[in-house]
């Protein structure tokens, strides 16, 4: 199974932890989206389902046989000592696809809103009983983030009596605003984000085929997050950045860049780059901003800053608010223009 590129440490640790027979029956898997947390929270989980083989591991890592037996029922879905807790379809329709193809299957407007309590009451018949074939019963919960109030209450019921030889493996992405007493009964293991280097590694692995113009923006895109990056995978992101770079170049005085731009993106073919574009803007006017805040010539950093968080609002809004595509992309633009304004007076 392939490892995690900068996760080291966290394999470590956890790996550690077991060694010396203090494993904390808890972790909360605490970082920015995107990192790899769910599938470190995997790997934990089958070197659990397997330690009862007796095999010798190499020290501080997981060494996982992708042949044995525990990865082939977790590969299934079927493993009987491992429960994964996501957010279910909206409908019985996207619930049964999760439940037959796996819940990456469902887009996120597919997907509830919460984790339920009904999901963790769900869990309760898992503790009702030893485990079946392994030493360990392990839950997953992507993402613990996800909760709903009754749902963490009842959490925090296993967690503060905890089942046996039981391995409570939480995905957050937001740790500060987990209860305070699920927070206190859990292990906190931090990922930090990957360095360039890193994520040059981990994309060019996951995704072989990527040109290098086009390698490079989705480095920058996912700051240290190889999972953010992927999300941008078929947007064109390398094209999309030159235009917005463009744009606050030279203020596109006469709105041609902006305007094309505004009418491809608000096709409905063109939906992931729109949505990847929405996201990047706020991003790329910030380091626009920086940049020219090296100038001593720059003097409109207060205006401009009022312009990001404009930009920063109108892009976080558009798609709850379900705003025309063809106006917000055309406004971002126009956001972005403004900013070329202080170096053209330089």
């Amino acid at each position: 199974m392939t490892s995690f590129l900068g996760h080291d440490k966290a394999q470590r640790i956890f790996r550690q932890s077991f060694d010396k027979g203090t494993l904390h029956h808890a972790w909360i898997l605490a970082g920015p989206k995107g990192l790899g947390k769910a599938g470190f929270a995997k790997q934990a989980a089958q070197f659990l389902l397997d330690s009862h083989k007796g095999d010798i591991y190499p020290e501080n890592g997981f060494n996982l046989d992708d042949m044995s037996q525990g990865a082939k029922l977790l590969a299934a879905r079927s493993h009987p000592d491992f429960r994964l807790v996501q957010r279910g379809g909206k409908t019985d329709k996207e619930d049964k696809k999760a439940r037959e193809e796996g819940i990456d299957s469902l887009e996120e407007h597919e997907l509830k809103r919460n984790i339920s309590i009904a999901q963790i009451r769900g869990l309760q018949p898992l503790f009702a009983t030893q485990a079946s074939i392994s030493r360990y019963r392990v839950v997953v919960i992507d993402a613990i983030d996800d909760l709903e109030r009754g749902g963490a209450n009842a959490l925090l019921k296993n967690l503060e009596e905890p089942p046996k030889d039981t391995v409570f493996l939480l995905v957050s992405h937001t740790p500060e605003r987990l209860l305070p007493t699920i927070r206190s009964r859990c292990q906190i293991l931090r990922f930090d984000p990957l360095n360039d280097d890193q994520m040059r590694e981990a994309l060019s692995t996951l995704a072989p085929k990527l040109e290098q113009t086009e390698l490079n923006a989705l480095i920058a895109a996912g700051e240290g997050a190889p999972g953010k990056s992927l999300q941008y995978i078929d947007a064109g992101l390398a094209e999309l950045e030159s235009l917005a770079h463009d744009i606050m170049r030279t203020g596109d005085k006469n709105n041609q860049i902006k305007s094309d731009l505004a009418r491809k993106l608000s096709l409905k073919a063109a939906t992931p780059r729109y949505q990847a574009f929405l996201s990047r803007a706020p991003s790329l006017m910030a380091q626009h901003i920086k940049t020219a805040a090296t100038n001593s010539s720059f003097s409109g950093s207060g205006k401009a800053i009022d312009t990001w968080r404009e930009a920063s609002d109108l892009a976080s809004m558009a798609i709850p608010k379900a705003l025309d595509n063809q106006a917000v992309i055309f406004r971002l633009g126009s956001l972005m223009g403004s900013l070329a304004e202080p170096d053209r007076h330089a």
